[in-house]
């Protein structure tokens, strides 16, 4: 295995690294024996170490995590992208992206990465956070969805997915000033109220019973089927003002699907995703999860794409035998014009 710049060797044969771009993938831990790709996606005002990295400075994606996989090899990957609704710094923009945006923006992102380590036809397991979630699911049903052969790149996301670990995702929506007040205090400066309101596609879409949202769900429930998955809630209402509540309540955080598992981890919205060690309440059910699913993906996964290169192969005899037909279609029509042609000037 190739070390990349900033990259230090782990004990286990693996390889660390803990300089993280603010924006698109970044391989925070490989191995060369790697049976599967952990994907870590952040949420709203997120970013890909700091929304995982406690307040101990401790970074569980690879301080505590491959060991805790035990036997099991697995690259450890994070993602970062625009999820600003303001920014109080001139140089920053807010994002102006609808979820559709950011979802195609992630397929083609981890897509492109995968094709150049040379493992895209790895599982795929995420663990992803509050509105991260909802990227993800969105991103799954856009890589779901295409079947052109020049596309097809595109859909290995969907094949590779073995299983999602949702932090506080708020599937069903949330309170818009619940987020503004959060979101105020992690930049430590008071915002209007209004902007929230009005200006931010991102929490736009985050709104109780939005209809975006609801088009999400309804359409991810055709698909989630195949994936493991487990739904966890805030246990620790967040301080607000002059209050204490839930960001993401429990009835948003864990709608009720078959084959879930649903529990809570004693922490706030924020905090649910951050670990000082191995005992940090949540941990081990995450990470005990992963390293069971890190065991079990690959023989299912490389099923699927058996399945997955057949009907690319059966799609593109399909287009092919379309474009004959054209092709036989555009001649005989020539050569009927041709022969009209001679008849009339025959005559």
């Amino acid at each position: 295995m190739t070390r990349l710049p900033g990259e230090k060797d782990a004990i286990d044969g693996g390889i660390f690294n803990k300089e993280v771009s603010d924006y698109e993938v970044t391989a925070v831990y490989r191995h060369p024996e790697a049976t599967a790709d952990i994907v870590l996606v952040h949420g709203l005002k997120g970013h890909p170490k700091k929304t995982w990295r406690s307040k101990n400075d401790v970074f569980w994606p690879t301080d505590l995590l491959p060991a805790a996989l035990e036997n099991e090899k697995a690259n450890v990957l994070v993602y970062g992208y625009n999820a600003d609704v303001y920014s109080s710094n001139k140089a920053k923009s807010p994002s102006d992206n609808y979820i559709f945006q950011h979802a195609r923006s992630l397929v083609t992102s981890l897509t492109q990465f995968r094709r150049g380590e040379k493992t895209v036809e790895l599982p795929i397991i995420w663990v992803v956070h509050s509105f991260g979630g909802i990227v993800v699911k969105k991103a799954l049903l856009f890589s779901q969805e295409l079947q052109l052969v020049e596309q097809q790149h595109y859909r290995s996301l969907f094949v590779s997915t073995y299983a999602i670990i949702f932090l506080g995702t708020p599937h069903n929506g949330s309170d818009v000033a619940k987020w503004g007040h959060v979101i105020e205090a992690a930049i430590n400066i008071t915002v209007p109220q209004k902007l929230f309101a009005t200006e931010s596609r991102l929490l736009k879409s985050l709104k109780k019973d939005n209809g975006e949202l609801q088009d999400i769900n309804r359409q991810f429930s055709n698909i989630c089927g195949r994936f493991k998955m487990h739904m966890v809630h805030e246990n620790h209402k967040t301080d607000i003002k002059t209050t204490k509540q839930m960001i993401v309540d429990s009835e948003s955080a864990c709608p009720q699907l078959p084959g879930v598992v649903y529990y809570g981890i004693e922490a706030t919205h924020a905090g649910m995703c951050k670990f000082d060690n191995i005992n940090t309440p949540g941990f081990r059910n995450i990470s005990t999860a992963i390293r069971d699913w890190v065991h079990e993906a690959s023989l299912i996964v490389s099923q699927r794409w058996i399945g997955e290169h057949e009907s690319r192969r059966n799609t593109a005899r399909y287009e092919i035998d379309e474009r004959m037909i054209s092709l036989v279609m555009i001649h005989t029509n020539a050569i009927s014009i041709i022969q009209s042609y001679t008849i009339i000037n025959s005559e």
